[in-house]
């Protein structure tokens, strides 16, 4: 993820514009996008993220060292793991993985938000928590070379604004459609709802704040019939307080 402080470039009459360009002082854009390509009517709600379920935050209560792997010996090229650190901080790390023999990173976690691989993976990365067998926190389906997971934290220093959503169900199947926020210290809550028959999308005219630390968790639920395909994304500007 990238972003500019400081700019000397003249402003357009579009502000969402100059936050990309990075003329708006202190801000930034984040695009976040997810999939679930298998929630039956037994197994909802589920959050959108191809890890499938709901997405465990349990498992990044503290920061810790992720293990890194591929069901494929063939994957072999650099992954980068992109989250928060202890302090709610961004941070990256880029390690090679080694095919189905995991790899730990250097830093510790709090948060594992996206995650990209440099080649066509030929088999499911994961990452881990704990040990190599342990809680998945991301994945990236064969092929995709990237995650695909509707969740997102806002960095400390940062308020986040959130612009849209939409969410898309395959087929003649129809679903609801809950985005769930967490502030630091507090438990999950319903920020908004919605019913979908195919594509729904909600631009938000007065942007909904979303303070530093605070959690996103994109969930389905109520689908209407097993083996849904589901997709869901949302678009924040993040400006330093």
């Amino acid at each position: 993820m990238t972003y500019q402080f400081f700019s000397n470039e003249r402003p357009s009459s579009n502000i969402f514009f100059d936050v990309s360009r990075g003329v708006i002082d202190r801000s930034f854009t984040i695009h976040k996008f997810g999939a679930n390509f298998d929630i039956d009517q037994n197994t909802d709600p589920e959050s959108v993220w191809t890890g499938g379920g709901v997405y465990p935050w349990s498992a990044l209560s503290s920061a810790q060292t992720v293990y890194c792997l591929s069901t494929d010996a063939a994957d072999t090229s650099s992954l980068t793991i992109e989250g928060l650190d202890a302090n709610y901080n961004e941070i990256s790390e880029t390690v090679t993985l080694t095919g189905v023999s995991a790899v730990t990173t250097t830093s510790t976690f709090l948060r594992v938000f996206r995650m990209t691989y440099d080649a066509t993976n030929a088999g499911t990365i994961t990452a881990r928590t704990v040990s190599a067998s342990g809680t998945i926190v991301a994945q990236i389906d064969a092929g995709y070379a990237q995650t695909l997971m509707a969740v997102y934290t806002v960095p400390a220093g940062f308020t986040g604004y959130l612009l849209a959503l939409d969410a898309t169900i395959d087929g003649t199947k129809t679903c609801q459609v809950l985005m769930y926020h967490r502030l630091l210290g507090k438990p999950f809550r319903i920020a908004h709802v919605a019913e979908s028959d195919g594509h729904y999308r909600y631009d938000i005219a007065a942007p909904l704040v979303v303070p530093a630390k605070t959690d996103i968790d994109i969930q389905v639920n109520e689908v209407s019939g097993n083996d849904a395909r589901v997709t869901a994304n949302f678009d924040m500007v993040i400006i330093k307080d």
